[in-house]
């Protein structure tokens, strides 16, 4: 309690002077190309206004997405590419490593078990490859024909790891004609990280069986819900055909909790999207046959419609990214006359600038990272940014706590008053994911609500301690 006291006073005193400012300075890594996909580049787009940031920083790839693990930028290089371009900011965003998944392997996702073992998808390839990141070398091979469609092929994109297993979107696409059309059902594939072995989900069918998708042509990345832990995958369907939508499975079970919202409410085509329980989401939509684009939000917990933000009988709607903490939804915008990004507000899905924010080159791939102290502007080391972040701040009745871990971690988080007193235990030596979001619902260990006032969330954990400070207007 002695110790906590001066703790407290420092960060109230901290919290004065800070007011208003933003948890964190994360900014934007934005994949860009040339219109017609000539050449490629990327900028990096600080998050709040003006949006500045730095463009057209070094040539790429012009097919291609991004993931972040453990401080560096892995970028999946897809058609035509064939390989693993791995970035680290603190050396100015420089290409550190690049190494090989196959000539016409067409990855399209990386997972990682840790910094020497991880999974790519290959879409050209029945073959699912294990690699260690750290050199590049391709240490295992596991074969998904099992679940391929007729043309043997299964079409595998998107990937996540949880508690020992590896999960894999499988489209199933029948190629034998244009356009494709997705063979049902479209699976997750569930792969045992102990011995790498494709696991059967229904043994009492002959085969082997995945985990059977709602819709077909699960087209998006698999995102994980971090108010719940589930996966959350959009699937497309049949295009021009709305039967599709972003659906919920429960890892821990494998049943699915139904769609989040329809391809039918959505008005066409689900192509990217973003969101998570309790916020807004919004998704970016195709028109058939034009491939035309809107971007819708939706309510995450209704799945109900509210508005379409954007609207082109162009393809010019590239991708859309949510920023809950500063109440900003970023779209990619390929418009030819001036493309960049377009910045809503979640809440009140006004448009914020009154000019699109230029990214050089035309983009089409958004990624969230933190801020190294070498990308953007005078952003922060990455040490001293927070481990526990809060919205809203003040709150009304509840809240939202992200923790901003490098890593995952067992830990306890608990709500303080003033005087250091635990008022509630929201994690006890629980196990959780880097970026995992806990809701106080204003309640002590109780159920009894708090009176306004000035509380404290702490994270403790091997290595972590770390105090925010709260504000509740009951």
């Amino acid at each position: 309690m002695r110790l906590l006291l001066p703790l407290i006073a420092t960060l109230l005193l901290t919290a004065s002077r800070a007011e208003g400012q933003d948890p964190a300075d994360d900014y934007l890594f934005v994949l860009t190309s040339e219109h017609d996909y000539t050449a490629g580049s990327f900028s990096l787009i600080e998050l709040t206004s003006p949006w500045e940031g730095d463009l057209n920083l070094a040539p790429m790839h012009t097919d291609n997405v991004a993931v972040t693990h453990n401080g560096l930028i892995y970028v999946v290089n897809r058609w035509g590419g064939d390989n693993i371009q791995v970035l680290d900011p603190a050396q100015g965003h420089a290409t550190v490593r690049q190494f090989s998944v196959g000539t016409g392997s067409n990855p399209h996702d990386i997972a990682f078990v840790s910094d020497t073992r991880a999974f790519v998808t290959r879409y050209e390839s029945a073959e699912l490859w294990e690699v260690d990141p750290s050199t590049g070398e391709h240490t295992d091979t596991i074969d998904l024909s099992p679940l391929a469609d007729s043309d043997g092929l299964p079409e595998m994109d998107g990937l996540a790891i949880h508690d020992g297993s590896l999960y894999v979107s499988v489209q199933r696409l029948d190629r034998s004609s244009w356009p494709w059309v997705p063979e049902p059902p479209s699976y997750l594939a569930v792969i045992d990280l102990a011995d790498n072995t494709l696991r059967d989900i229904d043994p009492q069918t002959p085969g082997i069986q995945g985990i059977a998708l709602a819709a077909t042509n699960p087209n998006s990345l698999i995102h994980v819900d971090p108010m719940t832990g589930d996966f959350l995958i959009g699937e497309q369907g049949i295009g021009g055909v709305l039967d599709g939508g972003i659906e919920r499975i429960d890892p821990e079970t494998g049943e699915s909790g139904g769609f989040v919202v329809t391809e039918e409410t959505l008005g066409n085509d689900l192509y990217e999207w973003d969101g998570f329980t309790g916020r807004r989401g919004f998704a970016v939509t195709l028109t058939q046959p034009d491939y035309g684009t809107e971007v819708v939000a939706f309510d995450f917990s209704s799945g109900e419609r509210l508005a379409t933000l954007l609207s082109s009988n162009l393809y010019v709607y590239a991708d859309v990214i949510i920023d809950p903490y500063r109440d900003q939804a970023v779209i990619a915008d390929r418009t030819l006359e001036n493309p960049g990004l377009r910045i809503f507000s979640m809440s009140s899905l006004e448009e914020m600038t009154q000019t699109v924010v230029s990214t050089g080159l035309f983009p089409h791939h958004l990624l969230k990272l933190p801020a190294s102290g070498t990308g953007v502007g005078d952003s922060e080391p990455l040490a001293s940014r927070p481990l526990l972040n809060a919205w809203p701040q003040p709150a009304v009745a509840d809240l939202s706590l992200q923790l901003d871990l490098s890593h995952s971690a067992v830990v306890d988080l608990t709500i303080l008053d003033l005087n250091g007193r635990c008022v509630a235990r929201l994690l006890e030596q629980a196990q959780v994911a880097p970026d995992r979001v806990i809701r106080w619902d204003g309640r002590d260990d109780a159920c009894r609500h708090v009176p306004a006032g000035t509380y404290l969330a702490r994270i403790q954990g091997p290595r972590l301690d770390e105090t925010r400070i709260l504000r509740m207007l009951h």
